[in-house]
């Protein structure tokens, strides 16, 4: 009996993980015009960019990653192990919203790189939302968005 509960201890810490922010991680605070304020996650390295939200099987209500690229660029965003669903918030480099992209689909282990959803646009900052989110936040092309861009760790 022990032991039984040891394994579901495991199990549960286990789906938590997968579920909760990286302690580690650094953190922004964002606020969109409509006034509300959400934490965010900083992806400003090669590989927290590479690495995204992939593998988490749920986000936070109030909760994103804020990816800062060192210019303003075209991007393309892919879903590749990312196994929630997401909206995509592009951001340039003025902070004001260029794209949203609402409800980009997550993929599974099963999804095929062809069937795995993208989005683009012009940005130097996107913004990664639980699905829904940014339609909550009347999250609109043209936006401001506020927030103080981070010193990358090196």
């Amino acid at each position: 009996m022990a032991r039984f509960r040891l394994i579901i201890a495991v199990v549960a810490l286990g789906v938590a993980a997968a579920a909760a922010p990286d302690p580690a991680a650094r953190g922004v605070r964002v606020r969109f015009e409509s006034g509300r304020t959400i934490r965010a996650e900083v992806a400003d390295t090669p590989a927290a960019r590479q690495k995204g939200l992939m593998f988490r099987k749920r986000l936070p209500r109030g909760y994103g990653m804020l990816f800062v690229f060192p210019g303003e660029y075209g991007m393309q965003f892919w879903m590749k192990n990312t196994w929630v669903g997401l909206d995509m918030v592009f951001i340039g480099g003025n902070k004001r919203i260029t794209v949203v992209h609402e409800r980009v689909s997550p993929s599974t282990p099963e999804t095929s790189d062809a069937e795995v959803a993208r989005a683009s646009g012009l940005a130097q900052y996107v913004l990664e939302l639980p699905a829904g989110a940014a339609r909550r936040y009347r999250l609109k092309a043209g936006q401001p968005v506020d927030f103080e861009v981070p010193i990358p760790d090196r």
